[in-house]
């Protein structure tokens, strides 16, 4: 027997195991795409919700699939340039394949053809099936538990991090809804789609986060505080997060000395201060950095090492006495 007659005959076994519904749903999308292909029976956007233009659609097949473009998925994720290449290279890599599996990856390589308008006379999508995005976002938080993702990759856990835990909130109160019978209108499902973003992403925003402090725990042994920081936290803090902002390339330490001229002799009590009022994007682009490295890393000395790579040593503020 021949390998197309062995998947002819195990084609045929998988049929028989279908149930009449979904056998008919399978012959229907198969007259569908014979008949030009799925369509786009609506069209949304992401902006409302998360500020960035990225188009979704719902298509006419029998499953109604919710796709959107494997550029929406790369700029969800956070990737500034590159769209779909950008995404693509990622999942590609080294350090990405074995969270991705070949199922998955089999999805990202066979988009979904549609036609952009119910007519069918529209021009040509590529999409895919929207849960990807989650499936994407999963493969990306076990890469990052296992040390596998690069310090400049920290962005991607945590938009990964903040679009699994906003979708499995709505997902779960949509559920109950449904099965209460009680039919949310898009305008709610929007509104607690948006809340439940800002509640994630608060968490990522504070100027310190908790997973600073505790991956400092973890390398440098530190006991857990009963309450508040410890000095060694405060030392930490000095040499990894103010230390090198201050030399920035001599940036930051230029601003300082501005803002001191102008305020005539005027000095910044705490440097906290400083950095909220001129440099706290920087300030917090910082940390992050020094977040994604220390989680990456297994010892002090991998840290300190791959810290001092990252950001080419430390220079002391120059405070005036």
């Amino acid at each position: 027997m021949d390998s197309k007659t062995k998947q002819s005959k195990g084609g045929l076994e998988r049929a028989k195991k279908l149930s009449p519904e979904r056998r008919s749903e399978i012959a229907r999308d198969a007259a569908l795409v014979k008949s030009g292909g799925f369509k786009a029976l609506h069209k949304g956007n992401f902006k409302e919700v998360i500020g960035v233009d990225i188009p979704c659609y719902v298509l006419n097949d029998s499953n109604h699939t919710a796709v959107m473009s494997q550029r929406g998925i790369a700029e969800a994720l956070g990737f500034a340039t590159g769209g779909g290449t950008a995404i693509k290279k990622f999942l590609s890599s080294q350090s990405m394949l074995p969270y991705i599996g070949s199922e998955l990856s089999k999805k990202t390589d066979q988009p979904i053809v549609f036609k952009l308008d119910q007519t069918g006379s529209g021009r040509k999508a590529y999409g895919y099936d929207v849960t990807i995005l989650i499936d994407i976002c999963q493969a990306i938080i076990r890469a990052n538990d296992n040390n596998q993702l690069k310090s400049n990759q920290a962005f991607l856990v945590k938009n990964a991090s903040i679009i699994l835990q906003a979708s499995a909130k709505l997902g779960i109160r949509e559920l109950v809804y449904k099965l209460a019978g009680y039919n949310s209108t898009k305008e709610a499902v929007i509104a607690a789609f948006r809340q439940y973003i800002l509640e994630e992403a608060r968490k990522w925003s504070k100027e310190f986060p908790d997973d600073l402090y505790a991956e400092w725990q973890r390398l440098y042994d530190i006991p857990v505080p009963v309450r508040g920081r410890n000095w060694e936290h405060y030392h930490l803090t000095l040499k990894f997060i103010y230390l090198p902002l201050a030399k920035s390339n001599g940036k930051l330490l230029a601003l300082l000395k501005e803002a001191k001229k102008e305020s005539k002799g005027k000095k910044y009590d705490k440097l906290h201060q400083f950095l909220n009022e001129i440099g706290l994007t920087a300030l917090r682009a910082h940390i992050w950095q020094v977040v994604g490295i220390a989680k990456t890393s297994q010892s002090v000395e991998e840290y300190e090492r791959r810290f001092s790579l990252a950001f080419g040593g430390q220079l002391p503020f120059e405070f005036d006495e």
